[in-house]
C-alpha cells in the first residue's frame, strides 16, 4: 500500500474513532458502488450520515475539505442514492458530511463539517 493510501486508511480509523466516542454509530466502512464510494456511513439520532473523509500532512494544497469539489459532492449522492435503494432505507433524514484530518509533526487535528452539502 502507498503511502497516501496509508494516510487516508489512517484518517478514515481516526475518524471512525472520533465518530464512535461522540455516540455515532457506524454502519458501513468504505461503501463502493458503480457510482461512486462513500468513506463513511453512520447513523446518529434519526439521520443517516454520509461522510467523506480527508486526511492531509501539510496544507500545500490547502485545506483537506477543500478537495470535496461540487464534482466529488456529485459522485458522493450518486453512490448515497444507490444505497438508500439498495438497502430500502427512503423516508430517512440525511445528511452529508466531511471529516478533515491534518496530521504534521505526530499530532493530528481532526474537524467534523456536518452539512457540509
Amino acid at each position: 500500500m502507498g503511502k497516501k493510501k496509508n494516510l487516508g486508511a489512517w484518517g478514515e480509523g481516526m475518524a471512525c474513532k472520533d465518530l464512535r466516542g461522540s455516540g455515532v454509530e457506524i454502519v458501513e466502512i468504505n461503501f463502493r458502488c458503480k457510482p461512486g464510494e462513500i468513506d463513511i456511513i453512520a447513523r446518529e439520532a434519526d439521520a443517516l450520515l454520509f461522510i467523506e473523509v480527508k486526511t492531509r500532512a501539510d496544507l500545500r494544497c490547502g485545506l483537506p475539505c477543500e478537495s470535496v469539489t461540487p464534482h466529488k459532492q456529485k459522485r458522493i449522492a450518486r453512490a448515497a442514492e444507490y444505497y438508500l435503494s439498495c438497502k430500502q432505507a427512503y423516508g430517512t433524514e440525511l445528511r452529508f458530511d466531511v471529516i478533515e484530518i491534518l496530521s504534521v509533526g505526530g499530532k493530528a487535528w481532526i474537524r467534523h463539517i456536518r452539512g457540509a452539502f
